[in-house]
């Protein structure tokens, strides 16, 4: 029996060589995780490709993301694992690569501190843990004045913003071990003219008192994700009631009947020929 599965999966491997560009070279990458896949089946190729490392942060992340999309690709081709199980590991990589990226970024500046006070919130997709192979990651990123670590002389608007931007550049710079995720901060409040990294308390004055109905609809799947998780959580907590309101006036109703008629013309748009 055991010989069986193991040929069969060896076919998986042979099919994917053969037909998708993507994973041949992934497997030339990674032998390994390959050969991991058909000797111990899903389970142990994914924690093999969690095991590499690289020479810092930036490499491993990028070594363990070309290598788990390898083993979760084989397994789901293999008929092997669920989709759940699919966008489930694939949404568990990137919650734990954000982590490890938000830790490098802030202890590059403060070694010595003890990383808090900055939140990454996952919505879309990563919010509700149905990222796939090429899904960007939707995020929104707030601070704790009181708590977030800093140089001495630094604001801390002014560190929290430079942090993101060292987690954004961990995260989606291309380098020659690819890159980790496409990283959209499109859907904070105003991106056009507000920091990339938010003061929570003014991020939850502005959802309770000015904020527009796409932006309720986008915070119906946010999750706290990564870096300071109680924080996080703290927010989506205080901002609940803007979420998911006690009761619907007429106005609300249309609101969100314009929502649905906007998506629905949107795909009908993107499906059409020419």
């Amino acid at each position: 029996m055991a010989t069986l599965v193991s040929s069969t999966r060896s076919e998986t491997v042979g099919r994917a060589e053969a037909n998708a560009p993507f994973l041949r070279t992934a497997i030339a990458s990674f032998p390994e995780i390959a050969a991991c896949f058909v000797e111990g089946g899903s389970e142990a190729a994914v924690d093999g490709a969690l095991s590499l490392a690289g020479d810092n942060v930036s490499a491993q992340l990028r070594r363990r993301r070309h290598a788990l999309a390898l083993a979760v690709a084989l397994a789901d081709l293999g008929g092997e694992q669920p989709l759940e199980w699919v966008t489930a590991t694939l949404s568990d990589f990137a919650d734990a690569a954000m982590d490890d990226a938000i830790r490098a970024a802030m202890l590059e500046r403060v070694p010595d501190e003890e990383p808090r006070g900055l939140a990454v919130l996952a919505l879309g997709k990563l919010g509700s843990r149905e990222l796939n192979y090429s899904s960007d990651v939707d995020l929104v990123m707030l601070f704790d004045p009181a708590t977030l670590p800093r140089r001495p002389g630094d604001e801390p608007g002014e560190a929290a913003v430079r942090y993101g931007r060292r987690f954004i550049e961990l995260m989606q710079q291309r380098t020659h071990d690819g890159y980790v995720a496409r990283v959209d901060m499109r859907l904070r409040p105003s991106p056009e003219v507000t920091p990339i990294v938010l003061p929570a308390g003014a991020a939850i004055s502005y959802y309770e008192s000015s904020a527009l109905p796409w932006e309720r609809a986008a915070f119906i799947r946010a999750r706290a994700a990564a870096g300071d998780l109680e924080l996080g959580r703290s927010f989506l907590q205080e901002i609940r009631p803007f979420i998911w309101r006690r009761a619907l006036d007429f106005g609300a109703i249309q609101q969100i009947r314009d929502i649905s008629l906007r998506i629905r013309d949107h795909y009908a748009q993107g499906q059409a020929f020419g």
